[in-house]
């Protein structure tokens, strides 16, 4: 590597924001002659061929002013990952963003969405513009912003979650389990006015451990004080339903908890499947570790809206244990089929891999297969132990390790944070501002890289969002009838924020 790579790697090391990062992730793409990359569209990674004649077509109908023809196109050849423009290769060539071509099909798609959702309604009946967004929103799919456990690495998460935030680029749907719950209900209880001022650290609780004395173990069979993750949750956290949390944020929080007994499936909390659950107490049972805090009891509104428990034979405890990422529920509630996961659990990171999925190499794929090979090897001594010989109380630790190694911890876009000892030796304590904000520069500076491609494969649905959004509000001032009402296909899109 020559000199003048080394100082770019060393400022975007350093950088302390985003613009100062890509300024000099760019010199160093001008500077490694990677701008003819960008520029040459061919590339055995996608079909540019494909997205060379959709992108001409869409053009065409624009300068012809064929509205009907354009939306034909639109309605029947607008997909997610259309010839293979996700593909990861063509995200890591380069520092900061892709091939040329793919930003010309995304922006002019986007574009041309904008355009349709403010034509005349002389041009385009509103009732057909309402039915045409509504279709090709949930043929197209959304993106979800998962959150993993990890208890203090957890902080690693707010910077995540800041960077994408102030880019603009801040999934709707937000997912998080153990410490990635508190993030997640954090942001989603709070509108962008209030979240703002959030996202500076002076301005957040973050003591949430407090070692309990031997005799008060003994007696709650715990070692870390519940109250104080109580008070702590309550200092970030605004006690809202998830239903109520949806409406004054816009955003869909989902929350991840285990059974602490048997013969109960882990659940996925958000306002769809438990409106009117409380997100405090969600929280504490997704943020319960089993043997440093005991399980929880759900806390919901009744129908006199007075605080009442939630089947109180039933408790519930860490979300992380068998449910990390639950990538297969939110699929199916939220229209889900893009995952950009901050993975921070502290017995997946010396594990997995930081390198995006797909990638090819013999080196890669021999990796892969070990790592599958040691993971089914462990799970099936497992089931075989339990199976075989009756072990009474062992048995929920085995279904505990095997779920753990059943999970899948990566998704479309993985964001990690280095393995160190430091993060190791601060997993469970109480940080001090200066480590606060080191946790948080870490999460943003592990984002930036993934800003561009991130912005690239979000653009289309973050619009289809804004035009359904719009259209379904002018619907319901208008009280607009008539329009096709389709039970199962139901797809949520952001409200406007209220302050």
């Amino acid at each position: 590597m020559d000199r003048i790579s080394r100082e770019c790697l060393a400022q975007m090391r350093n950088a302390t924001d985003y613009q100062s990062w890509r300024e000099a992730a760019e010199f160093m793409d001008r500077h490694r002659g990677l701008e003819e990359w960008k520029q040459n569209e061919t590339s055995d990674d996608y079909d540019w061929r494909l997205i060379r004649s959709r992108l001409r077509q869409i053009r065409q109908c624009r300068d012809e002013g064929d509205i009907p023809k354009l939306i034909y196109h639109l309605r029947q050849g607008l997909h997610w990952n259309l010839g293979n423009i996700g593909n990861p290769a063509l995200y890591t060539r380069t520092n900061v963003g892709t091939k040329h071509l793919i930003n010309e099909y995304v922006h002019e798609v986007s574009a041309v969405l904008e355009e349709l959702s403010h034509l005349d309604r002389s041009t385009f009946p509103h009732a057909d513009k309402l039915r045409f967004f509504h279709e090709v929103a949930l043929s197209f799919g959304r993106s979800a912003l998962m959150l993993s456990g990890g208890a203090t690495l957890g902080l690693f998460h707010v910077g995540v979650v800041k960077a994408l935030y102030r880019e603009g680029i801040l999934p709707t749907v937000l997912t998080g389990s153990s410490a990635g719950s508190i993030v997640a209900a954090t942001v989603g209880t709070r509108n962008d006015h209030e979240l703002e001022e959030l996202l500076d650290p002076k301005n957040a609780y973050y003591h949430f451990w407090r070692v309990l004395p031997f005799a008060q173990m003994i007696r709650r069979r715990a070692i870390m004080d519940q109250d104080q993750l109580r008070r702590a949750i309550a200092e970030n956290v605004k006690d809202m339903t998830f239903e109520q949390a949806y409406k004054h944020s816009g955003r869909i929080i989902n929350i991840t908890v285990s059974p602490a007994g048997v013969n109960q499936p882990p659940r996925l909390l958000n306002y769809l499947t438990f409106p009117y659950l409380y997100t405090h107490e969600a929280v504490m049972a997704s943020c319960a570790v089993p043997i440093l805090f005991p399980p929880v009891m759900l806390m919901t509104r009744d129908e006199k809206d007075g605080r009442v428990p939630y089947m109180p034979l039933l408790k519930w405890n860490d979300g992380s244990l068998k449910s990390d990422l639950p990538t297969l529920r939110i699929r199916r509630l939220h229209n889900v089929n893009h995952f950009i996961v901050s993975q921070t659990n502290p017995h997946v990171l010396p594990f997995v891999s930081k390198r995006e999925p797909g990638s090819k190499g013999l080196a890669n794929s021999a990796r892969d297969y070990a790592t599958s090979t040691v993971r089914q090897q462990a799970k099936s001594i497992i089931n075989f132990v339990r199976a075989s010989i009756p072990l009474g109380d062992f048995n929920k630790p085995l279904d505990t390790a095997a779920s753990i190694l059943d999970q899948d911890y990566r998704g479309n876009i993985n964001i990690f944070p280095d393995v160190s000892l430091w993060r190791y030796a601060n997993i469970a304590k109480n940080p001090d501002l200066e480590a606060v904000q080191r946790f948080m520069l870490e999460g943003e500076r592990a984002a930036w890289p993934r800003i561009e491609m991130i912005r690239t494969q979000t653009m289309i649905s973050q619009t289809l969002d804004r035009c359904v959004d719009r259209l379904e509000r002018e619907h319901e001032s208008e009280k607009v009838v008539g329009l096709p009402n389709k039970p199962g296909l139901r797809v949520v899109r952001q409200r406007d924020n209220k302050v």
